[in-house]
């Protein structure tokens, strides 16, 4: 019944928020309201939303900033749905919107049609499933492949090869620097890798990643363990698929 659906909109705009909602109504949803990550952040802590309309900018705190927090508290035993919204998208928007750790993406303004189909798409599944869980047609690949061809070009192969090397061994340190409770240390590896595999398109492993930045960068290693299984368990994904979709060998 789409009248059990929770779903939560942030949105500072007051004018978007009422469009938004009135959409949403029109469609058979009802939806609650904030005017920011913030406020999205405390509601979550109070509801289990089946999914947040996240707007990308707005005051305090906003949607990739609430979007990570959300992501760290939720850690490996919860995943709500998040789709970002934002203002027409420029090349490169989307790919930031998933490495935020959010699951899709819609454009505004936000016709029916589109929303119709996105909620179709998102609510023919069971909710509260974790990422693993999710079929296969629902998820984001794990791989931007054409951003990938376009940072590495020619030297897809050498480049390649040393992305899937350098982030194997960076797992691998973050593992000693997580049992040495090296915060410095867990800070600069999850950075320098997340940057890197934004950069190089494997967007599955970047939540993870930025997680383990901000809980070190925060003073704390208690939920390092479980990001960083999250953080491997979504390489795999990407070796799998680039095994799969650009015959890569597996790694040793």
């Amino acid at each position: 019944m789409k009248q059990d659906k929770r779903i939560l909109l942030a949105e500072d705009n007051l004018v978007n928020q009422k469009v938004a909602v009135r959409q949403l109504e029109k469609l058979g949803y009802r939806a609650d309201t904030v005017f920011n990550g913030r406020e999205a952040i405390e509601a979550l802590s109070r509801t289990p939303y089946d999914l947040v309309f996240m707007d990308c900018q707005m005051p305090e705190m906003d949607g990739y900033e609430a979007t990570a927090e959300i992501r760290r508290r939720e850690g490996t035993t919860k995943h709500t749905l998040i789709v970002a919204m934002t203002t027409q998208a420029m090349k490169g928007d989307r790919e930031k919107c998933l490495a935020a750790g959010m699951d899709d993406y819609i454009s505004k303004p936000v016709t029916p049609r589109d929303l119709a189909g996105l909620l179709e798409r998102i609510f023919a599944y069971p909710a509260n499933l974790t990422q693993d869980d999710f079929p296969v047609e629902m998820l984001q690949p794990p791989v931007n492949v054409e951003l990938l061809y376009d940072v590495m070009g020619d030297e897809l192969s050498e480049i390649l090869d040393l992305y899937l090397t350098g982030t194997s061994q960076s797992l691998k340190r973050l593992t000693s620097a997580i049992q040495a409770n090296d915060l410095h240390e867990v800070d600069s590896i999850a950075h320098s890798c997340a940057g890197t595999s934004a950069t190089c398109g494997m967007v599955a492993v970047v939540p993870a990643l930025r997680a383990l930045e901000k809980v070190a960068r925060e003073g704390s290693l208690d939920d390092a363990p479980a990001l960083l299984e999250e953080a491997k368990k979504q390489f795999a994904r990407i070796c799998s698929f680039l095994e799969t979709e650009l015959e890569r060998k597996p790694l040793d």
